[in-house]
């Protein structure tokens, strides 16, 4: 009996272990990766802006995070972009006012996070904007 008792402590020991790495691994090492993947793999996405929106704060509600600050962008066809690269605090609406509702942009995103968009939506992420610029006027 005594012996079946310790079998069960170690497997019980073993699988919160597991759960313990696990966690670390998808909270912490996973968006390491991620990043690491969209940098050396994007996608141009040519979209029409809808809507800007700055969004500022802390990055914990009690205190202990540092502040922060994204551009938020809708788009027409691309769904919801963050903009982050770059955006501080001070100047969040002077980046947010370079982006103008119903001008087309072509954004560049990492794909690991256009196929993990519905996982990120999960955790109130987007797709992040590694780079933009205004698309190419069409010839009339």
């Amino acid at each position: 009996m005594k012996r079946r008792s310790m079998r069960r402590q170690w497997v019980t020991f073993l699988a919160g272990i597991g759960v313990i790495l696990l966690a670390i691994g998808f909270f912490f090492v996973g968006p390491l990766i991620l990043t690491a993947y969209d940098d050396s793999h994007r996608e141009s996405l040519t979209c029409t802006v809808s809507s800007v929106e700055t969004v500022s704060g802390r990055s914990s509600n009690r205190g202990v995070g540092g502040a922060s600050a994204l551009v938020r962008v809708g788009t027409d066809a691309c769904g919801v972009l963050d903009l982050r690269d770059g955006v501080t605090i001070r100047n969040v609406d002077a980046i947010a006012s370079e982006l103008k509702e119903g001008e087309t942009y072509v954004f560049s995103v990492g794909q690991g996070s256009l196929r993990l968009e519905p996982v990120l939506q999960f955790f109130k992420q987007q797709p992040l904007i590694l780079e933009y610029r205004p698309a190419d006027p069409k010839p009339r």
